[in-house]
C-alpha cells in the first residue's frame, strides 16, 4: 500500500463510492482513507462537506464517527453512473 499523504487527491464521488461499497452499513473515515490511499484528515474533510450537502449521514458511536450514504447520496451516485 502506498503511503497516504496530502499530495494525493480524493474526490467526493470516489469517497461516496467507497462508503457505498463498504461491507457494513456504516464506515469510518480511516477505513475509507486506507482503501483509497489518502490521509484520514482528507477523507474526514470530504465527508463533512458531503454531510453538509446531504449526501451522507453520520453518527458518533462512542469515540468513533461512522458514515453511510443518505437517500440523496444514493441518487447522486445513480445519476453520475448514467
Amino acid at each position: 500500500m502506498a503511503n497516504p499523504g496530502p499530495d494525493r487527491q480524493a474526490t467526493n464521488k470516489q469517497i461516496l463510492l467507497e462508503v457505498r461499497n463498504h461491507y457494513s452499513p456504516a464506515v469510518g473515515a480511516s477505513e475509507v482513507a486506507e482503501r483509497i490511499e489518502v490521509s484520514r484528515q482528507t477523507v474526514d474533510r470530504h465527508l463533512r462537506e458531503l454531510d453538509e450537502e446531504g449526501l451522507v449521514n453520520t453518527r458518533k458511536i462512542g469515540r468513533v464517527r461512522v458514515w453511510w450514504l443518505s437517500d440523496e447520496g444514493k441518487l447522486y451516485l445513480d445519476e453520475k453512473s448514467q
